[in-house]
């Protein structure tokens, strides 16, 4: 059983492909819209046709006012920290909760940011292409050094840091506390929620807030995750991105925020807070393959499971529902799904599996914790939706329950799994209040 003070959840914020709050996004699932679509072909571009769909956020261009003591570090700002601000202010909007009304000490940040708006570089290429000249033969040394330092932004450095978010939101809110920025992917944004629950439980701060953002449009990072095979092919558009179904072939990426606000519930209790949920049980674990493999960690996954559930004090059989992973490709998720069946056979339970990121597109750190937002509203209205584009499991687990349809759902609980690459897997039980 867990020990410490009692958490509450008390702030959500959510900006995705969907719309530019949780309620937007939230909305859009419950339509079965996604936010992938296709979008024009650079011109003289010769991508192919499958990164030409990807989750993008309309608007949001600056960031939300904030203090004018900061106005010097906004134009360091890098896209998903932008959208990551906006989903924090949405969360303390809603919770109420003041962070100037406590000392800096008594406050706690956590971040997952994985963003990769700057790593093309394309600030240098003008100066590039200046001294290449038009046959792009090798440029001379001190030509590009003197184009460089007349065309580039001496500043790009600092827009390119992936966790500058971290920096803007401590000196934005004086939060002095326990804190941590994970610079990666998922399953980032779980672990950040992870510690920033945990400093909270064991009493070493007074507000958390917990913050996952990512944005992975780049021309460049597409081609990695083209290279590491995990990209979909878009032979059926935007339809192609369908965890767990025979026929998927990977994902597409997205850029998106999500942002938690939690207290202990004495304190919220007593400004007349309403809690929107809590974390009961988290488990986290990490598998080395002997193999140069990309697949999903199965042992560490059902290990994660079965923590989180232990930690919770609560049974399989109590859980609504899962939320897996499902980054839709196809080592990926058979191993995700082996792993889940498995878990449920050892704890005699079959619960429901869906699979949210084709409805916002794979948001890295942020689909972490905007899934758990869309799981609270699940439990909340007792309709899971399904998984986009499901049919068919894989020879061997078409006794999983994949809904295919909106299902209704009793309980006041659900699991969480986040899996990344490496071998990481981290599970969540996630509560009503």
């Amino acid at each position: 059983m867990r020990e410490g003070r009692e958490v509450w959840i008390t702030g959500a914020g959510m900006v995705s492909p969907l719309g530019g709050s949780l309620e937007a996004s939230w909305r859009g699932v419950r339509e079965g819209r996604t936010g992938i679509a296709r979008h024009p072909r650079p011109e003289g571009s010769s991508f192919p046709e499958r990164f030409l769909y990807r989750g993008e956020i309309a608007g949001f261009e600056e960031p939300p006012e904030g203090s004018p003591k900061l106005a010097s570090q906004r134009k360091f700002l890098n896209r998903s920290s932008i959208l990551g601000l906006h989903a924090v202010r949405e969360a303390l909007a809603r919770s109420g909760a003041d962070p100037a009304a406590l000392p800096p000490e008594r406050k706690s940040l956590y971040v997952g940011a994985g963003d990769f708006t700057r790593l093309g570089s394309l600030e240098f290429y003008s100066a590039l292409r200046q001294t290449a000249g038009p046959d792009w033969k090798a440029p001379e040394a001190g030509a590009l050094n003197e184009a460089v330092l007349h065309q580039v932004n001496p500043f790009f450095l600092l827009e390119g840091l992936t966790n500058n978010i971290f920096s803007y939101l401590t000196a934005q809110y004086e939060m002095m506390g326990p804190n941590g920025s994970f610079s990666s992917l998922s399953a980032t944004g779980s672990q950040a929620l992870e510690c920033c629950e945990r400093v909270l439980r064991m009493g070493e701060a007074d507000l958390g807030i917990a913050v996952g953002c990512g944005s992975w449009s780049n021309p460049i990072i597409l081609f990695e995750l083209e290279g590491l095979g995990i990209l979909s092919q878009a032979r059926d558009g935007a339809a192609s991105f369908r965890p767990f179904d025979r026929r998927r072939d990977g994902f597409f990426p997205a850029e998106g925020a999500a942002a938690l606000v939690l207290e202990p519930a004495e304190i919220a209790r007593a400004r007349g807070a309403r809690p929107l949920g809590r974390i009961l049980g988290t488990g986290n674990f990490q598998e080395l393959s002997p193999e140069r493999s990309l697949a999903a960690p199965r042992e560490a996954a059902g290990k994660a499971c079965r923590v989180a559930l232990a930690e919770s004090g609560l049974g399989a059989g109590e859980m609504a529902f899962v939320l897996p992973h499902g980054s839709g490709t196809p080592g990926g998720d058979a191993a995700e799904l082996a792993a889940l069946k498995s878990f449920f056979e050892a704890e005699g339970a079959s619960l429901p599996l869906s699979g949210l990121k084709p409805y916002t597109g794979h948001m890295g750190a942020a689909s972490d914790l905007g899934e758990i937002l869309f799981g609270l509203k699940a439990l909340e209205e007792g309709s899971l939706p399904p998984t986009p584009g499901f049919e068919r499991a894989d020879p061997g687990l078409e006794g999983l329950d994949i809904p295919s349809a909106p299902r209704s759902v009793k309980g006041a609980a659900f699991l969480s799994l986040s899996l990344g690459l490496g071998g990481q897997a981290s599970a969540l039980v996630v509560a009503l209040p």
